[in-house]
């Protein structure tokens, strides 16, 4: 009987865990690193926890993200610049590969634009305008700001990523960088290498910026959204995963 009890109790806990398992449902989540690294990776266990669902996140760069989502290689895209942008971006470089009117766009948090240089670098302050003089290649010598007699050389992610995508809205108006620019695959990389480049001007993101850098002061802060994006409205069980994320970045 002890036995027969024993067994009934374990049978009845693995029917318990089989059904949880089944119930849990694998969302992809393919974009951003900015996204994935300020709130989806960080705080991977608590949207799972609170959603009932199992994330598989990729970074993989925005411009990724959104193609992935077109093509049904992921249930929901990480993007961080707003979704006009992104979508023009994408349709700039594949005319036609998105239709924005199929996309919806989530916002969970936000987090703000760094401009970095070496630590032996003596400029300090840039405005914006000089920034997008520099981006431009308008201006292309440090001493041009007051630095030394050096080129600069702009350091960013690839073209279509989240973080230079914001900064050539906000600041070059929606054209493109045209000056010297050693192109990474994803934007937590730009820090790294800035670290290693004394002629570098890196553009990152805030949390990122460590001690191999430092950050330039500039007259205005650039906001960067991090959002989630779903083609058409969400499942009730992607729903819950974004407000899962919206409460962990909050």
């Amino acid at each position: 009987m002890f036995v027969h009890l024993k067994t009934g109790l374990v049978t009845a806990a693995v029917t318990i865990g089989l059904t949880v398992m089944a119930q849990a449902a694998t969302v992809n989540v393919n974009g951003s690193t900015t996204v994935a690294t300020n709130i989806l990776t960080p705080h991977k266990a608590a949207i799972e926890q609170q959603s009932g669902q199992s994330l598989n996140i990729t970074a993989n760069g925005t411009g990724r993200g959104i193609a992935d989502l077109m093509a049904g290689k992921a249930h929901v895209a990480m993007i961080s610049a707003p979704l006009d942008t992104v979508v023009a971006k994408a349709n700039k470089k594949s005319p036609g590969s998105v239709d924005g009117s199929q996309l919806q766009a989530h916002q969970i948090g936000a987090t703000t634009v760094a401009f970095v240089v070496h630590p032996s670098n003596g400029v300090k302050n840039l405005t914006l305008a000089q920034i997008a003089d520099i981006l431009s290649g308008k201006i292309a010598n440090w001493k041009d700001v007051g630095g030394a007699d050096a080129p600069i050389v702009v350091v960013a992610e690839t073209k279509g990523g989240g973080v230079r995508s914001m900064v050539e809205k906000e600041v070059l108006g929606g054209g493109e960088i045209t000056a010297n620019v050693r192109a990474l695959p994803i934007a937590p990389q730009v820090v790294k290498i800035v670290g290693q480049v004394p002629r570098a001007l890196g553009i990152a993101v805030d949390k990122t910026v460590n001690d191999s850098v430092a950050a330039v002061a500039t007259d205005s802060t650039i906001e960067q959204p991090l959002i989630l994006v779903t083609k058409g409205a969400p499942s009730a069980d992607i729903a819950k995963v974004i407000e899962a994320a919206r409460s962990a970045g909050s």
